[in-house]
């Protein structure tokens, strides 16, 4: 093939035809290019802007003509000439609006009612009484610090103060046609920062910004795609008018080729068959090899032959085309380790060097069959973390696939980069999470999604059998902790300077969640905040008790106003209060559900079996749509974004936020947005949570049992446990519903064990379904040990 390859290159070559045909593409592509970036480009951009420009004008002579109607309503009643009492009581008044009359004494901070006055209120008063007319102000006022419109009249030597819910004018800007692009109000004061009251619908580029009259109001615009694309000439009839033309030149060249000679290939095949050479038959490169059933809607892929006379498995560990020799592999991988939603055992047991190549080599195989030409590697600070991505990133390599090492960082930054990567949505994450130092996994996202379940499965047979995809790929490193750091603080916006204690347990979030609190603007005491692999302090895993006990202490030690508990690779949290009561996540899942459908009515909450009652119950009555799910991040981000959820939370600390973030389960941006609701509301988690709905509940519960038989124990207790008119709910294990409480027994997916929760209306409730459950389970598990009750409390 190789002097096949020459002839025809130096046929074209020798006749002339390649170098004009490369110069004839250059010429009509570059021209295009010109004639689009300096005349078409141009014109596009003056005709959107002046688009732009003339909707923008037209919503804001919308907004203004209905304050310019609430201003002159405003402005009768202040010239009827009425006493103020009359005025009070026979006015017509704007909608919905409040009136407070004050005399100059009383004109102070902390004064009158619904709203009392602040000190820009009071600014507003004494400015409106030195005899100018004052434009109309927006400011955050009430007992619910909302937004509320204000207006002064000076009436016989007392001032009337005029205030509307903001909501009134919300109403109206709703009703505005949003499909041209993104409406904003905003309110930019003197010497002071601009102020977003309102925006909705999508757009970007070019501004167009108008002033709203007698306010310091203006309202912006900002074209959408479609509203671009409606007033800017089309590109593709460039394009195709210089394909055109390259199509025409190359015609042109090919009538130089003499019509006497035999094409480029056509020499090459009969000159070959007349020397003899065995020409090569193309074929089926999977003839009779299929990928493993859950990955077979991949593309195919050519396996790797072995030379002639070497089998399988001796050509496996044969030095590659680079000289170095593969990992001697082994002729089995632990199927165990092949969990529901990740990959996990002991580490240099059942995960080693060589199941980390194979692993690798197998993921290059999968994400080039889905397009990807690049995998994310990150891991994090156990002993064993540095080794297995080293071995990850030779087999990813050596299929072909490039990489990029993201160093140790938490499992968020690695969901971070694949939610905001260009060039790849896949990666590989070298974490055990939140299980003890001895083990090490590995959880792996594909085109922005979670491998898990069956496809887990089909991996593991793909790793076992084959084929593979091989070539050199190349690995570079990459930190992105400054650009996460910087996403966050953008988003989140922070009051004052809380004071945190952050118990990174020795884990990946050691340096980053220290830091980028401090960058919020709290004050930070770090606690167990060095990287150690051995986890001296305690397990990495917030979501028991005992591993917080430390934290609560150091809370109440230094008069902290929270603790942010975070697990091993830092996409788990639980929060500590400042008097020591620990927030679960189900509790936090309701204060960040109660804010966030404030502002998005009817949008999906999804919440595991684990999680309380009270969730449901929270979520309905503020207008959204609970959806119980299976526990485990992959099952939870897979149901998010089936039903396009904008907040998931399991009771195990894994929240995930698709409200102004990726959806992705992020301890330390869950923690940051709870302290932002701490700030709006001006409350601390203690009176928080008190607002919130309660109900005696346990703790997650684990009850250690063999690994080969937690899930048969679940399928007996299903089809022999009596549990007299209860509701069971099958979805993850059992979930038994009596009318006052409920009790779960599911197999846990990351560990030899079963898990329990029980949670009721009240103590004696709560005890009896304990018992209930406890009975039935001993029935069929008489040698499982039972906690103590006492202890769980």
């Amino acid at each position: 093939m190789a002097s096949n390859k020459k002839i025809q290159g130096d046929t074209l070559l020798h006749k002339g035809l390649l170098l004009p045909s490369l110069l004839a593409a250059v010429a009509w592509l570059c021209g295009a290019y010109l004639i689009i970036e300096h005349i078409v480009s141009p014109y596009n951009q003056a005709q959107v802007q002046a688009a732009a420009q003339v909707q923008g004008a037209a919503f804001a002579q919308s907004v203004n003509a209905r304050l310019s109607e609430r201003a002159r309503q405003l402005q009768r009643i202040e010239e009827s000439g009425q006493t103020v009492e009359n005025l009070l009581q026979t006015a017509q008044w704007p909608e919905q609006s409040r009136t407070q009359v004050f005399s100059t004494p009383r004109v102070r901070v902390g004064a009158g009612a619904n709203p009392t006055l602040n000190f820009a209120l009071v600014d507003l008063l004494k400015r409106a009484r030195q005899g100018a007319q004052q434009p109309l102000e927006i400011l955050r006022t009430g007992i619910d610090n909302s937004w509320q419109l204000h207006n002064v009249m000076n009436l016989a030597g007392e001032q009337l103060l005029v205030s509307q819910p903001f909501r009134i004018l919300q109403r109206f800007l709703e009703a505005l046609d949003k499909s041209h692009g993104q409406i904003q109000l905003i309110q930019k004061f003197p010497d002071a920062a601009e102020q977003t009251l309102w925006r909705s619908g999508q757009g970007s580029g070019f501004n167009s910004s108008v002033a709203l009259q007698n306010s310091y109001l203006r309202v912006q615009f900002s074209p959408s795609s479609a509203f671009t694309q409606q007033h800017s000439l089309p590109l593709l009839w460039i394009y195709l008018a210089a394909g055109a033309g390259l199509l025409l030149t190359l015609l042109l060249l090919i009538r130089f080729l003499p019509r006497d000679r035999r094409a480029p290939w056509e020499r090459s095949q009969r000159d070959a068959k007349a020397s003899g050479e065995k020409l090569p038959v193309p074929s089926d490169p999977l003839e009779g090899e299929a990928l493993p059933e859950g990955l077979a809607s991949a593309p195919s892929i050519a396996p790797e032959a072995p030379p002639q006379g070497v089998d399988s498995r001796a050509a496996e560990n044969a030095p590659g085309a680079s000289g170095k020799p593969r990992h001697p592999l082994t002729p089995e991988f632990p199927l165990q380790v092949f969990r529901a939603y990740d990959i996990r055992g002991i580490a240099g047991d059942e995960l080693d060097e060589p199941f980390a190549y194979q692993l690798g080599r197998a993921l290059g195989t999968l994400a080039q069959h889905a397009g990807e030409k690049i995998l994310l590697v990150g891991r994090d600070g156990r002993n064993s973390s540095a080794l297995l991505s080293s071995c990850l990133k030779e087999g990813i390599l050596d299929s072909g696939c490039n990489s990029i090492d993201l160093g140790l960082v938490p499992s968020p930054l690695l969901y971070y980069a694949c939610a905001k990567g260009k060039n790849t949505n896949s990666g590989v994450m070298v974490t055990a999470s939140h299980n003890p130092a001895a083990y090490n996994g590995f959880k792996i996202v594909l085109k922005g999604r979670p491998l898990a379940e069956e496809k887990l499965q089909g991996l593991h047979q793909l790793m076992q059998q084959g084929p593979f995809q091989s070539g050199e790929g190349s690995n570079r490193e990459q930190d992105i902790t400054d650009k996460y750091i910087d996403e966050i603080f953008n988003n989140v916006a922070l009051a004052g300077q809380p004071h945190l204690v952050v118990d990174a347990g020795n884990g990946a979030t050691s340096a980053l969640a220290p830091r980028l609190f401090e960058q919020l603007g709290c004050a930070v005491t770090p606690l167990f905040c060095e990287v150690d692999g051995d986890f001296p302090n305690h397990p990495p895993d917030p979501s028991r008790p005992e591993n917080l006990k430390a934290l609560i202490d150091k809370v109440a030690e230094t008069g902290a106003d929270l603790g942010v508990a975070l697990d091993g690779d830092g996409d788990r949290v639980t929060l500590i209060s400042s008097s020591g009561r620990i927030a679960w996540a189900d509790q936090l899942v309701m204060l960040l559900a109660r804010d966030i459908l404030g502002r998005h009515p009817g949008e999906n909450i999804v919440f595991d079996v684990k999680s309380s009652r009270s969730l449901e119950q929270l979520v309905s009555q503020y207008g959204g749509r609970p959806v119980m799910w299976k526990t485990g991040h992959a099952p939870m981000k897979t149901k998010m974004l089936e039903t396009k959820a904008i907040l998931g939370g399991e009771l195990s600390g894994h929240i995930f936020i698709r409200d102004r973030w990726f959806g992705f389960d992020d301890g330390i941006y869950a923690a940051a947005r709870l302290l932002e609701i701490m700030a709006l509301r001006e409350q601390s988690l203690d009176e928080l949570l008190d607002s919130l709905p309660t109900m005696e509940s346990t703790p997650e519960i684990l009850l250690p049992v063999d690994e080969q038989e937690k899930f048969s124990l679940i399928e007996q207790l299903r089809e022999q446990g009596d549990f007299a008119n209860a509701d069971i709910n099958t979805i993850d294990g059992l979930r038994i519903e009596f009318s006052d409480g409920w009790g779960l027994v599911r197999a846990s997916n990351t560990t030899s064990a079963l898990t329990l929760r029980f949670e009721a209306e009240n103590k004696e409730a709560l005890e009896r379904i304990r018992q209930i459950v406890m009975e039935q389970l001993k029935k069929i598990a008489p040698t499982v040990v039972v906690p103590n009750w006492e202890l769980l409390d």
